[in-house]
């Protein structure tokens, strides 16, 4: 019941006029507005929300996260998932809805966090519309001043000729029906030392992060985490009691525990280490930073046909939506 992107043709938007670049070239995405070339992922805004959702700390003003994650002993070489992709509401242009994998070294502390991103976000400012599109993104400083989405700065180096990183994609997700996937691996190439980007159950290759890019990365990584992340700016400035109104949604919208086909999920997690051979985890943590807004959950009810090991994250918010039958709890 489940459909599922294979890497290749036709699952992005742009594929639907049959038109594919030639051989030797890559598609890149055409970019005019200012907003859309801005490096960083959160501009000025507080950008430690993730560590602080897989540490316990209070939540930031301007992100929640809802994620699965892994904080090995021993260094990790990748990290596999499938997410499943919806169109979740986005208050306002400047506000983004995303679901991703993080592989990560480093730490907020030091300024020398390194990330490897990527997954599917909801980012009108940065798009110019509401769908959801694949991206990648990467720092080296904790999102001081380095790194940068897509193909918006040195960085990411695209080798696929039917990809584009950040193209709209064609399927999403309907709450109560069918279920629109994609598949995404992050690894270490143990000859080049580059990180590798990957789509689809066959493992497509799209593209690579060069290992001179980085510093606490250059090895290895030490943590990876999957789910949702969102930035809001509550442009509505509306008060609720739980502080400034939110009307983002995550995932789906709905919570974790409206389960299959209505709630957003991360399925089939595995993690390279020791050999490099992909493994699911033998356990993993949840962290979330606002839980009655945005929360996850694992479960052991019924799943997505061939999910493996999997959980449900996401949520309404706590803006106006959270009065609504089908979109929350």
């Amino acid at each position: 019941m489940t459909k599922t992107e294979d890497g290749g043709f036709g699952w992005q938007v742009w594929h639907r006029n049959g038109t594919a670049c030639p051989q030797g070239t890559v598609p890149v995405q055409r970019v005019e507005a200012e907003a859309e070339l801005s490096q960083g992922k959160y501009g000025p805004l507080i950008p430690d929300a993730a560590e602080r959702a897989t540490k316990g700390h209070q939540a930031s003003v301007f992100h929640s996260y809802a994620v699965g994650f892994v904080e090995a002993d021993l260094p990790i070489y990748g990290t596999k998932a499938t997410l499943n992709v919806w169109n979740p509401v986005v208050e306002s242009a400047d506000d983004f809805s995303l679901a991703q994998i993080w592989v990560t070294s480093g730490n907020y502390k030091h300024n020398d966090l390194n990330t490897l991103e990527t997954g599917w976000q909801v980012y009108p400012n940065k798009y110019g519309d509401r769908q959801a599109r694949l991206f990648t993104y990467w720092t080296i400083d904790a999102y001081i001043s380095s790194g940068c989405y897509n193909h918006y700065c040195k960085g990411f180096v695209h080798v696929n000729r039917h990809v584009v990183l950040g193209g709209a994609i064609t399927g999403t997700s309907t709450f109560g029906g069918d279920q629109f996937d994609i598949t995404l691996q992050i690894w270490k190439d143990p000859l080049s030392g580059h990180w590798w980007l990957g789509m689809g159950l066959n493992v497509v290759p799209i593209g690579y992060w060069p290992v001179e890019l980085f510093t606490t990365l250059s090895a290895h990584a030490s943590k990876v985490q999957w789910g949702g992340e969102v930035l809001y700016i509550n442009s509505t400035g509306t008060l609720t009691r739980t502080g400034l109104s939110n009307i983002t949604q995550m995932g789906s919208g709905a919570f974790p525990r409206k389960g299959f086909r209505k709630a957003a999920y991360v399925c089939n997690m595995q993690i390279a280490e020791k050999n490099r051979s992909f493994l699911p985890p033998l356990d993993f943590q949840l962290g979330a930073t606002q839980p009655d807004s945005y929360t996850a959950a694992k479960t052991h009810g019924r799943g997505p046909s061939g999910c493996g090991n999997h959980f449900y994250y996401g949520g309404p918010g706590p803006g106006p939506l959270r009065s609504s039958s089908f979109r929350s709890d």
